[in-house]
């Protein structure tokens, strides 16, 4: 006979937890869905790389990275567009999961598999960012270095850049394996107080 996890009842003190949660979830609802309009902009941007008025577009990537395409050719312009989308998509789909996770929490639903598996996923996603946010760089530097300002105006020389990359970026990647970590102790928890329940 098989026995399904169910979520454990909260104390009246978790109200507040799970009005932060909500608000949490709004937030990241709010940032998901800014990141995902640019990333289905940028292609418009490789096309019409310019307003009517001639004013050049560009796209943001933090830490002094702004690229254009207006100086590029359609190869380069084609594989910066690459290179942003690859910047950008692990971080949508790790806000993706963050707000689900939120979502979960205002309803009460802690040790139970759905947000626990947003937090796994939220973790793999951030670790994936890292190394993906370092293969854009190197990209675009493939590209065209002109085409960018890359890191307060250097240009980026690989495979010399690489330890100043990991550097910015290992934030991201120590944060992911955090929160897989966190989310395989949730599971453990789940699993031994489902096997308990089953005892008594």
């Amino acid at each position: 006979m098989t026995m399904t996890m169910q979520t454990p009842t909260m104390s009246p003190a978790f109200a507040g937890a799970r009005k932060l949660s909500r608000f949490a979830a709004v937030l990241f609802t709010i940032a998901f869905l800014v990141m995902l309009f640019v990333v289905m902009t940028v292609p418009a941007i490789v096309i019409f790389p310019t307003t009517p008025s001639g004013v050049e577009l560009g796209v943001g990537l933090g830490n002094g990275v702004n690229v254009g395409f207006v100086s590029l050719t359609r190869s380069q312009a084609i594989g910066a567009m690459i290179a942003v989308e690859l910047f950008y998509l692990p971080s949508v789909l790790m806000l993706y999961h963050t707000f689900k996770l939120f979502f979960c929490f205002a309803k009460g639903e802690v040790f139970a598999a759905k947000p626990i598996s947003h937090m796994r996923a939220a973790g793999w996603w951030l670790i994936t960012s890292f190394f993906a946010s370092i293969a854009a760089m190197y990209l675009l530097d493939l590209c065209d270095r002109k085409a960018f300002y890359a890191f307060n105006g250097h240009t980026l020389h690989f495979p010399g850049a690489l330890p100043g990359l990991s550097l910015w970026y290992i934030g991201a990647l120590l944060t992911g394996i955090a929160t897989t970590i966190a989310a395989h102790v949730m599971e453990e928890a789940r699993a031994i107080a489902a096997d308990n329940a089953e005892i008594v």
